[in-house]
C-alpha cells in the first residue's frame, strides 16, 4: 500500500498577461490546497423503478487555497488582484519536483477569481494568510503526461 503525504503539492496560476498559461508558481506560499470535484445528479426515475435513479450531470468543482499573503511582484496576491473578476488557468501536481506519471498526475482547469481577501487574517505577530474558495470554471483534466 502506498500512502500519499500531502505536503508537496505544486500549484501554478496564469497571469493577466496570459490567462490560459499557468506560469506563476505559488506552491511555496500555499499551506493547504483542496480540489473538490462533484457532478450534478439528474433524476431519471421512471415508472416501475423501486428506488430513485440518477445519472451524472454537469461537473461542479471548487479549489480551496490557504496561502500566506505576499504582495511582491509576481507573487500570489499581486497575481490574483490583477485577474480579479476573470477566469484564469491553473495547473496542479500532487508531488512537485517529481516526474509526472500515473501515480503523480497533473490537473488542469480554470478558476473564476470571484473573491479575494487582500488583507487576510491574522493577529498581531501572526503571519497574514488568506483562505479562499474559487469556483472551477471548466472541467478538471487529469493527465499522466502534461508537464507541470
Amino acid at each position: 500500500m502506498a500512502i500519499y503525504l500531502n505536503n508537496n503539492v505544486g500549484i501554478k496560476l496564469a497571469t493577466a498577461g496570459a490567462l490560459t498559461t499557468p506560469s506563476i508558481d505559488i506552491s511555496d506560499h500555499v499551506s493547504s490546497a483542496v480540489l473538490t470535484q462533484t457532478f450534478d445528479e439528474l433524476e431519471v426515475t421512471s415508472q416501475g423503478n423501486n428506488s430513485h435513479v440518477f445519472v451524472k450531470g454537469l461537473e461542479a468543482a471548487q479549489l480551496s487555497l490557504e496561502f500566506f499573503n505576499d504582495w511582491a511582484a509576481s507573487q500570489v496576491n499581486t497575481t490574483l488582484q490583477a485577474v480579479y473578476g476573470q477566469t484564469i488557468s491553473v495547473s496542479m501536481i500532487t508531488v512537485k519536483g517529481t516526474a509526472v506519471s500515473a501515480t503523480n498526475p497533473t490537473y488542469q482547469f480554470s478558476i473564476l477569481v470571484n473573491n479575494l481577501t487582500p488583507v487576510g487574517t491574522g493577529s498581531v505577530a501572526d503571519t497574514a494568510s488568506s483562505n479562499i474558495t474559487f469556483t472551477v470554471n471548466s472541467t478538471v483534466t487529469v493527465s499522466t503526461s502534461v508537464a507541470f
